[in-house]
């Protein structure tokens, strides 16, 4: 069982959306770690952003994109 507070999100608008797709990314958590005030509200933003129809980048593809210019690889 989840250790988030339960919260029941009603309602269709982007922002009750984004709120719904942050739970679901914080218990699909492989480690089940809690997170931190500023990831919460980061990830938040990344979620209405995305329900809005924007195109998110993520950390791990900019460590990759970092990886290739520093070996050189185009």
């Amino acid at each position: 069982m989840s250790d988030l507070p339960k919260i029941d999100i009603e309602g269709d608008s982007e922002p009750a959306v984004a709120l719904a797709l942050l739970r679901i990314i914080m218990e699909s958590a492989a480690d089940k770690a809690e997170h931190s005030r500023d990831w919460i509200l980061s990830t938040y933003a990344d979620c209405l952003a995305v329900v809005g129809g924007a195109e998110v980048a993520y950390d791990e593809e900019d460590e990759d994109e970092e990886g290739e210019e520093s070996s050189g690889q185009p």
